[in-house]
């Protein structure tokens, strides 16, 4: 059912990553001087939930819903200043959970274990520039990689997130909490296909299908 990451998933991430090289202005320097540091390492946990997708009849498939369940999951987030109270942002979030398969008709039941491991790179913009107190935005595209326990192959998926949230350092701000609130898509195979055609030929199309998660979490600040 999960597959390996096709070669245009690898170029989109790829462009992503891309985008994310600057060389920092003589604006982002002065911004570098007033704050003391250059960058932030943020290690996290949170409650992460969400992440289902319909399943179709097939010979080893019964026709239903498979659904990720509730549970904790930590990571580490690597900030690099810019300027404009601008930040450049690589993170992991790993989310170990079980997985739980409700048929159209039948008893609910637990199939298996799977990992969601996300890898990204994004943007965090500072909605004002308080000394202590900074709500923000962020926004990010990377991949996913989708690892069940068992004989199953892991797959890697294009990904990305949108989210919010605030932080707060200390008067030396060398050290801060912050807090983030994240929605979560990946792009999974539906396992249905639709046919086309044209003076070509005929084709055949998969379906996909969309993991949609949420995420609440807090970590420690350590500026540098």
């Amino acid at each position: 059912m999960l597959r390996n990451v096709s070669t245009v998933q690898s170029l989109a991430l790829a462009a992503a990553l891309s985008l994310g090289v600057f060389v920092p202005s003589a604006d982002a320097q002065i911004s570098y001087a007033r704050s003391g540091h250059r960058a932030e390492i943020t290690p996290f946990g949170s409650y992460q939930w969400g992440g289902s997708f319909d399943t179709d009849a097939s010979a080893t498939i019964a026709n239903g819903e498979l659904n990720e369940q509730d549970s904790f999951s930590w990571g580490v987030i690597l900030s690099f200043l810019a300027q404009r109270n601008s930040a450049v942002e690589l993170w992991y979030l790993r989310q170990d959970t079980d997985v739980k398969f409700n048929p159209t008709t039948g008893t609910t039941r637990t199939v298996g274990d799977l990992s969601n491991n996300y890898i990204q790179l994004g943007i965090r913009q500072d909605l004002m520039a308080g000394d202590r107190l900074r709500p923000f935005i962020t926004a990010s595209m990377g991949v996913n990689i989708l690892d069940p326990k068992g004989d199953l192959s892991s797959s890697t998926r294009f990904s990305w997130t949108l989210g919010g949230g605030a932080k707060i350092m200390a008067a030396n701000q060398r050290v801060g909490f912050r807090f983030d609130a994240r929605w979560m898509v990946t792009p999974v195979p539906s396992g249905t296909y639709g046919g086309w055609c044209s003076v070509w030929g005929c084709y055949a199309v998969e379906g996909t299908d969309w993991l949609h998660q949420g995420q609440l979490g807090g970590g420690i600040i350590f500026a540098f």
